[in-house]
């Protein structure tokens, strides 16, 4: 028997899988031509536990054609790297040849994503590229850095003018429905906190010079803060200005009355003290139930107080209030408005994509609110991307879009999405959850008895995907809208995530079986 050079050099991908809860490891081994059922005689697997490697050892031929060609036997050896887990030593190894690829399964002592063995795996490496994606942790880190620049990260071209200093998190939707829980909604009495707390809060975010305001996904930075902005310039230098003014003068004024300013209080008359975000039942005034249509008509003692409650929202308050301009990067359908139109912001110095920001409106093509919003997933604090100063550097397109995807899904077992351009409404792909509770990692065999790196399991989830021009999903349980460029992008990296299966394995009723890191 002899080693052919030839044969062992052949790409041969390892894929392993495990599922949460379970304490079973499973092993794909496959290349593009071998039918490993008919080619692979006197297949063995062994694991040699000191180097965390699988020996899988075969002799390579058809039966028919040596008896024909009287050829000698050549063996073929590859070693796969086993991942770090707790293996059950005594356990059998099981392995079959089947069609397009070999199987192997191990017994593990406790599942992957058992505690003790997530605390053995943090104990020697940090792990930080599977670290979940926190906000919190974002806001936390950057507010303690003291002065930030954003860079691009693809060229590390600066996109800030200068440092910021200033960080805060976006205010979360539904705003006024929260307040309205809590409050009521009637305009007198106590329901006349909700109203009035929603448009101060609405009113403290602001889109200001110096302020970053920073989303799950997404930076949202003043235009005035970055270095060039040619998109947004209309030649003129005049400022944005969307001011659609809402305001509600009870004491008789008239609808658009009120002025520009940002306004929120209360005035009594006895005293003219103004108080800031509170009502005082006993010193409202007598309401006229005609000039209030469908309002209740609240009378207080004091028939001859006056009582003002004026509320100026300029149009992208308006707009924030309403959802419409809340996280660009997978926006749902209740939050997408005809009157919004998303466009794309590109690095000024290499042109690669690195955010959006909204328009329509009268707005003449700049940002409604005066906003630009970058994706984590292409910005960098550090000029150096993925380094250890750059606060970004776990963020990645498929790991934001599968974190938005699983938060919608909300736990169920099976979540049917169509994804649509934001900008043209039109399909791009439809995407099913089949388990968002899978680890994995793949990569390409060696025939070398020679050191390799630690391999380790990641968080997946399992999806099907289509186009969709197939009628395979019927029923959708969510639309959700996103950039052309990132749908392609997504596109492109579910498909080659599904060549991590043998082809047998990479297909269910019409759709490709794929994955996407967590």
């Amino acid at each position: 028997m002899e080693q052919n050079p030839k044969k062992t050099q052949r790409s041969w991908r390892f894929t392993w899988e495990a599922q949460s809860h379970s304490p079973n490891l499973r092993l794909f081994l496959f290349d593009s031509t071998t039918n490993p059922k008919s080619h692979c005689k006197s297949l063995n697997v062994s694991i040699i536990l000191e180097k965390s490697q699988l020996l899988v050892t075969w002799i390579d031929g058809d039966e028919d054609d040596e008896e024909a060609t009287g050829k000698e036997e050549i063996v073929v050896s590859l070693r796969v790297p086993v991942p770090r887990v707790l293996l059950d030593a005594e356990s059998p190894v099981n392995f079959k040849a089947l069609d397009d690829y070999i199987e192997v399964r191990l017994v593990l002592l406790l599942p992957v994503d058992h505690p003790l063995v997530s605390d053995f795996s943090l104990a020697i490496d940090s792990k930080e590229n599977s670290a979940p994606l926190v906000m919190g942790y974002d806001l936390k880190t950057l507010s303690l850095m003291g002065g930030v620049h954003i860079y691009c990260r693809n060229c590390s071209f600066r996109l800030t003018k200068e440092e910021l200093f200033d960080f805060s998190e976006m205010p979360s939707i539904n705003w006024r429905e929260s307040a309205d829980n809590w409050f009521g909604t009637c305009c007198c009495s106590f329901g006349g906190i909700s109203e009035k707390m929603v448009v101060k809060y609405t009113n403290s975010y602001t889109c200001s010079s110096g302020l970053c305001l920073l989303s799950a996904t997404t930076v949202l930075l003043s235009k005035d803060d970055l270095v060039e902005c040619c998109i947004l310039s209309d030649g003129t230098g005049n400022q944005i200005e969307s001011s659609l003014v809402l305001s509600c003068d009870i004491g008789g004024g008239e609808l658009g009355s009120g002025s520009s300013e940002e306004t929120f209080d209360v005035s009594h008359e006895n005293g003219g003290e103004s108080v800031c975000g509170k009502v005082d039942d006993l010193k409202q005034p007598c309401l006229d139930k005609a000039s209030m249509p469908g309002c209740c008509v609240h009378e207080s003692h004091d028939s001859n107080g006056s009582f003002q409650l004026e509320q100026e929202l300029t149009l992208d308050k308006k707009l924030l209030l309403d959802g419409f301009l809340e996280d660009v990067f997978m926006a749902k359908a209740s939050n997408v408005s005809k009157n919004v139109d998303w466009i794309e912001f590109a690095c000024p110095e290499c042109s690669s994509p690195l955010g959006a920001y909204p328009s329509g409106v009268g707005s003449n093509g700049k940002p409604i609110d005066g906003g630009i919003r970058l994706f984590k997933c292409y910005i960098s604090t550090s000029s150096v991307s993925g380094g250890s100063s750059d606060v970004f550097r776990k963020y990645t397109l498929e790991r934001m879009f599968t974190n938005q995807l699983v938060e919608c899904a909300k736990e169920e077992l099976s979540f049917a999405v169509l994804v649509k351009d934001l900008t043209t409404k039109s399909p791009l792909f439809q995407i099913v959850i089949l388990n968002p509770n899978s680890w994995s990692s793949t990569g390409l065999c060696s025939n070398r008895d020679e050191p390799v790196s630690t391999l380790e399991l990641s968080p997946v989830v399992k999806v099907l995907i289509s186009d969709c021009s197939s009628s395979v999903v019927k029923k959708i349980d969510e639309e959700v809208y996103i950039l052309k460029g990132q749908g392609e992008e997504l596109i492109e990296l579910l498909t080659n995530a599904s060549k991590c299966l043998p082809s047998s394995c990479s297909y269910l009723q019409g759709s490709h079986v794929s994955s996407m890191h967590l």
